[in-house]
């Protein structure tokens, strides 16, 4: 009854930035980004609308 495992988390790599983690398919998800994306994961993990995906990838983008 805790809070649910999300599919999607971010991973810090070192000397590069950070990455998306998709836990079901064990790879990574889309590009490297500078600063943690909390914003896309919450979308990835909600709704996952595809305009508001890439609007946000491309905000993100290292």
């Amino acid at each position: 009854m805790g809070k649910s495992k999300s599919r999607y988390v971010a991973k810090a790599v070192a000397g590069v930035g950070w990455r998306v983690w998709n836990t079901k398919m064990k790879r990574f998800w889309g590009e490297v980004y500078a600063a943690q994306p909390d914003a896309l994961l919450s979308e990835l993990n909600g709704l996952k609308c595809p305009a508001r995906l890439t609007e946000l990838n491309r905000q993100l983008k290292k």
